[in-house]
């Protein structure tokens, strides 16, 4: 492997907390949409405001922590490490927004992109899920159980959020 290859892996790796949590609110958030989709592009806006509020709470909430613990302010570079790490949420709504604004746009019926958003909010959770079991197992099919395990614990998790709302 690769010096670039491995460290974009570990990027990859990097991201699967932010990544992950953003997935789930996303699927929450279709969840609480109802097809026939007539408005594609306030869904892609919802998407993406929501997951940056969420990528800011997150922000915010870890800036407060860390703050109390050194019981000091953070310096410049501090935040800058808090955001990096709480940005990644945003990758979760970049494909499902994507789908909505091909739909706003004529080139998906709102429909099918909300389908596709679905897929593919499913499919990240499935990837991560993989990920973790090819680096616990080592073998493909530890990699498939454990990406269908988390995928389906992400719905669940989905379910859950989208009732209490």
């Amino acid at each position: 492997m690769t010096k670039s290859a491995a460290m974009r892996r570990e990027r990859i790796d990097g991201a699967a907390f932010g990544v992950i949590y953003g997935t789930i609110t996303v699927m929450a958030l279709l969840m609480a949409i109802e097809p026939p989709i007539s408005q594609p592009l306030g869904v892609a806006l919802a998407i993406m405001g929501s997951v940056f509020a969420v990528a800011l709470a997150k922000a915010f909430a870890d800036i407060c922590d860390k703050t109390l613990a050194a019981g000091a302010p953070l310096d410049r570079s501090a935040v800058r490490a808090v955001w990096s790490h709480s940005r990644t949420v945003l990758f979760a709504a970049n494909i499902p927004a994507l789908a909505f604004l091909l739909a706003e746009f004529g080139f998906l019926s709102g429909d099918l992109a909300y389908e596709a958003a679905r897929i593919a909010a499913f499919g990240i959770l499935g990837y991560y899920g993989a990920r973790i079991g090819w680096r616990l197992g080592g073998s493909g099919l530890f990699a498939l159980l454990s990406g269908a395990g988390v995928a389906g614990l992400g719905l669940m998790v989905s379910l859950l959020k989208y009732a209490a709302h």
